[in-house]
């Protein structure tokens, strides 16, 4: 549900997130549900705000009960560093938040339970947002950084499978808790689930992310004219698979292509992988590309 727009941003409501606002009404804490929603929208406004103030182009933001999505064009195709950044921006705000509030609650004589649970929200979900799972925000940073030394796909495999243990200890948390004090935690239940769904997303986006970088790369080489560069040498017999996965969006690549006795056979651009990767394949060799 879209209930408005900040700055151009337009903001919505998941409704999972409806939800619990209606829950929050319903045992008569509007004050809370306004609490829960200013932290969530001022977390998820600072990764928005950093990605403006990077070049980045902010479409949405889309509030959840653990946090929210700020829905970032061209995210995919920025640089580890960049995405780190923006990742960490949530998280560095919810913690300022509940600084802030610890010291109203200190220095001020009134509203002393809204200073504690505005405490407690700010806090909560700046740790739970810095768990090393994905989509969250812990879960990118993690990512960006692994991806400074391997593979993108590789990294989001390995973080996504961290997904999948903080899941299965949500669940099992859920299910000590039913069987020593017959109580449901559903938070714990939606996080279960919220986790693994979204970790399997991750995995099916990030094989996508490589074909971005290629297509975007180009057209900012063109616009700005100049872009660094990096030299690979590469053994002629090598899948085109295994080469791009290394490439970093901030870099423009050129493959020197060896045989088995590491003469060279060609040179390979970026631009020439671009154009030939349609009729080619990803399973192609090197040494096809330029012949």
């Amino acid at each position: 549900m879209q209930v408005g727009k900040i700055a151009g941003i337009q903001i919505k409501l998941n409704g999972w997130f409806i939800a619990v606002i209606l829950l929050f009404t319903v045992a008569d804490m509007c004050s809370k549900v306004l609490l829960v929603f200013s932290a969530v929208l001022l977390h998820e406004l600072a990764h928005a705000g950093v990605a403006l103030f990077l070049g980045c182009k902010v479409r949405e933001v889309e509030l959840l009960p653990f946090g929210g999505v700020a829905r970032i064009e061209g995210l995919g195709a920025v640089s580890s560093k960049t995405e780190m950044m923006i990742a960490a921006a949530g998280p560095a705000a919810s913690l300022v938040l509940a600084v802030l509030a610890y010291l109203g609650m200190i220095y001020t004589d009134t509203w002393a339970d809204i200073w504690e649970f505005y405490v407690k929200t700010n806090t909560m979900l700046a740790l739970f947002n810095l768990l090393p799972g994905l989509p969250l925000d812990g879960g990118r940073i993690l990512r960006a950084w692994l991806a400074l030394y391997m593979d993108y796909g590789k990294a989001t495999f390995f973080v996504a499978s961290i997904s999948n243990c903080l899941s299965l200890i949500f669940l099992g948390v859920l299910v000590y808790q039913y069987m020593t004090q017959s109580t449901v935690n559903v938070t714990f239940l939606m996080a279960a689930i919220f986790l693994y769904i979204t970790a399997k997303s991750e995995r099916k986006i990030a094989s996508f992310r490589t074909l971005r970088i290629l297509g975007q790369k180009k057209a900012q080489l063109i616009a700005k004219g100049i872009m660094t560069t990096t030299y690979f040498t590469v053994m002629n017999r090598v899948l085109l698979k295994d080469v791009i996965g290394l490439f970093k969006p901030d870099q423009y690549y050129i493959l020197l292509v060896v045989d088995a006795e590491c003469k060279l056979c060609g040179t390979l651009s970026e631009t020439k992988i671009w154009e030939e990767l349609p009729n080619k394949g990803l399973y192609t060799k090197v040494e096809d590309f330029i012949q």
